[in-house]
C-alpha cells in the first residue's frame, strides 16, 4: 500500500531528523562543559589502563558524543523493528551504560578530579539526552 509506505518514509525522516537534533544538543552541551573546564584551567589529562596518558580535546568530545548517539540509535532503529520490550530494552540499557562508563571510563583514569567529573558528566549528558531524544520520537 503506497500509503503506508509514505507514512513509513516519512517517519523514519521525522525519526532521523530528531536523532540529529539530540546528537547536535549532547554535543553541544558535551563541548559547553569542555570549554567552561578549559576555560577553569582544567588539564584533561587522562591515564588509560593501556596506552600512554592523553589530553582529551574538543574534536574527541564531539567524536565520541556523536559516535556513541549513532550507534545507540542503530540499536534502537533494530530494537523498534521487534517490539516496544526491545526498545525499553535498549533505553534501559543505554541509561545503564551511560553510568557505567562514566564511572568505570573518566572516574579512575582522570589525571584529577575536575577532569573525572567534567568527562563522567558528559558521559551521562550523553546517555540521558539519548534516552530523551528516543522517548520524543517514539520509536517503537
Amino acid at each position: 500500500n503506497r500509503s503506508s509506505t509514505v507514512d513509513s518514509t516519512s517517519r523514519s525522516f521525522s525519526e532521523r531528523r530528531v536523532a540529529a537534533i539530540g546528537a547536535a544538543v549532547a554535543t553541544v552541551a558535551n563541548v559547553a562543559l569542555w570549554a567552561g573546564g578549559r576555560a577553569a584551567d582544567v588539564g584533561f589529562l587522562v591515564n588509560p589502563v593501556v596506552g600512554d596518558p592523553f589530553q582529551v580535546g574538543v574534536v574527541l568530545v564531539i567524536l565520541t558524543t556523536v559516535l556513541m548517539f549513532a550507534v545507540g540509535w542503530a540499536v534502537l532503529a533494530l530494537a523498534a523493528r521487534r517490539s516496544r520490550r526491545w526498545v525499553r530494552a535498549v533505553l534501559v540499557t543505554a541509561a545503564a551504560v551511560a553510568v557505567v562508563s562514566a564511572l568505570g571510563g573518566p572516574l579512575p583514569t582522570a589525571d584529577d578530579t575536575a577532569t573525572g567529573m567534567l568527562l563522567a558528566a558528559m558521559h551521562l549528558i550523553t546517555g540521558a539526552v539519548f534516552v530523551a531524544t528516543a522517548v520524543r520520537a517514539r520509536i517503537g
